[in-house]
């Protein structure tokens, strides 16, 4: 019997004399999606042997809750896991929101006083006033009293003046001081309230023997993510082209990551990882709708078949659990690790990391559509970009080391060769001119012929070759009445689905080169043509 008491004296004091520690983790690493952000921080807790109360404080307010990760020694037990929110009172003012207002009333009492002499002092200067005036005023005061009055009137006045200079020069000190007071009470109310949004933790853990250790916590937090970014740099039309992949990361959790290990993923976590499912699609006579019929026709059964009708059509949104885990460089994403520690602040403003530079063959051309546009500009096509890892994003371009511009990389193209524009090269000219002696309208019989030609002129003023590319276009009838026919193209290359023409040409440094082309349009007297784009 005595020994029946003592095991379960000894289990009431193990189940009830747990200790509460609380605790904030430091951030020791984190990995960046797309969309939110996995962090993982550690702190260091003495457990004793027993039930332990583990209260894990200023957590971010946006983090997920089904994304809790604890790591624990081998010796303790994570008996319960329980999120709650801070629950400050914003009504109570902290210590150093106290030590502010003492301070600001200190300076307000000086405040106050400095105002009571400056009305005293600008209450004898009233006085001072209407006495002289009163005094000059009286014929019957003494010439020699007169100048003894204004003598007097005139070093006072200087000395009140003086006086008044000096206290407002202290009002203005003690001014600014209240000032700043209030801007750092300010600041200090606006961290008490971000703080009363934070979120805790609450661990009971049981531990075997009395022990020391860092324990561990992961989450994925919302307010977080980073947006892909490039610089592309060409030195030369004969160097290969340079891709700087980016990252810009920003964080607003309301912690700040100070040398932290990073990680930059790919990944775009979501909270629907449902697949679609089709539903069936039906087609039937369509009839206008009777209402009174068919209120007077509903009967029970009618009824629930339509509700199951509606809960056929419903879309389930199971809530589905953010993946805690990233695995490396699979076929959903890629992961970058940096090398160095980083240090993200929370904040608005976005930072900029290097993940990764490469140095790509690029086949360089110049490109222009003299219809649209006088200038020329340097392509660089890239073959095989999809295994470049790109995603879609803004990019910087550079050339010779100088900014061109920025462009966008689209990661859904689906054509063979990615085109990078790296500017406009001022020093090719190009004209296209409308050629008068060679268009003309005639009419015969019922139908009517419309001819236009044009002609192109390119100059390279470069010191080298160039292959240029020239694009151009004829109309594209979409009525059967009107016909389009090409006269002349050249040696250009013709897509009658877009009407396009394309010539390749390769011009010398200082050559010029001359492109003519024409079409007939045909159609009868009656109707009218118009040319349009879309």
């Amino acid at each position: 019997m005595k020994i029946r008491f003592l095991i379960i004296t000894a289990f009431l004091s193990v189940l009830f004399n747990a200790q509460e520690i609380k605790k904030e983790i430091e951030v020791k690493q984190a990995t960046i999606f797309l969309q939110s952000a996995k962090v993982f921080g550690t702190t260091h807790v003495n457990l004793q042997k027993g039930r332990n109360t583990v209260r894990i404080v200023n957590l971010p307010n946006d983090l997920d809750e089904n994304t809790y990760k604890i790591n624990l020694e081998k010796t303790t037990t994570l008996l319960s896991i329980t999120p709650q929110s801070n629950s400050l009172k914003s009504e109570e003012l902290s210590e150093s929101e106290k030590k502010f207002e003492v301070e600001k009333k200190k300076l307000q009492r000086q405040v106050g006083l400095l105002n009571i002499q400056i009305k005293n002092l600008t209450g004898e200067q009233d006085i001072i006033n209407d006495n002289l005036k009163v005094s000059t005023n009286d014929k019957s005061t003494p010439q020699e009293q007169l100048i003894k009055l204004t003598d007097f009137y005139r070093k006072r006045m200087l000395e009140i003046d003086n006086q008044v200079f000096l206290l407002n020069e202290q009002k203005s000190i003690l001014d600014e001081g209240i000032t700043k007071i209030d801007k750092q009470f300010a600041e200090e109310q606006a961290l008490k309230n971000k703080n009363k949004n934070k979120k805790e933790l609450v661990l009971e853990i049981l531990a075997e023997q009395e022990i020391n250790l860092d324990l561990g916590v992961s989450y994925i937090v919302a307010n977080a993510g980073w947006v892909p970014s490039y610089d592309l740099r060409a030195e030369s039309v004969k160097k290969p082209l340079e891709i700087v992949y980016k990252g810009k990361i920003y964080q607003n959790t309301g912690q700040d990551w100070n040398n932290i290990k990073l990680f930059v993923s790919t990944y775009k976590p979501s909270f629907n990882q449902d697949r679609p499912v089709l539903s069936p699609l039906y087609v039937a006579e369509y009839a206008a709708y009777d209402y009174e019929n068919a209120k007077a026709g509903y009967d029970k059964k009618d009824v629930s078949a339509l509700a199951n009708a509606y809960q056929m059509r419903e879309v389930a949104t199971k809530p589905a659990q953010v993946p805690v885990a990233i695995v490396s460089d699979n076929q959903m994403n890629i992961l970058y690790e940096l090398k160095f520690d980083q240090t993200i602040i929370s904040q608005e403003k976005e930072q900029y990391v290097i993940l990764d530079k490469k140095n790509i063959e690029a086949t360089y051309k110049h490109h222009t559509v003299p219809k649209l546009s006088t200038q020329v500009f340097l392509m660089a096509f890239v073959k095989d970009w999809q295994n470049l890892n790109l995603i879609s994003g803004e990019a910087n371009i550079y050339f010779e080391d100088n900014y061109i511009g920025k462009t966008n990389i689209t990661s859904n193209y689906v054509k063979d060769e990615f085109p990078i524009s790296l500017g406009a090269d001022e020093r090719i000219v190009v004209k296209r001119i409308k050629l008068e002696d060679k268009t003309s309208q005639k009419a015969l019989n019922s139908s009517k012929w419309e001819t236009e030609s044009y002609q192109i002129t390119i100059r390279n003023n470069t010191k080298e070759s160039i292959d240029l590319e020239i694009l151009d276009q004829l109309p594209i009838s979409e009525s059967s009445k009107i016909l389009v026919k090409a006269l002349e193209l050249g040696d250009g290359n013709f897509d009658e689905k877009t009407g396009s023409i394309l010539w390749n040409r390769k011009i010398g440094s200082g050559s010029s080169e001359k492109i003519g082309f024409s079409f007939e349009v045909k159609y009868p007297k009656e109707i009218q043509v118009q040319y349009y784009s879309r």
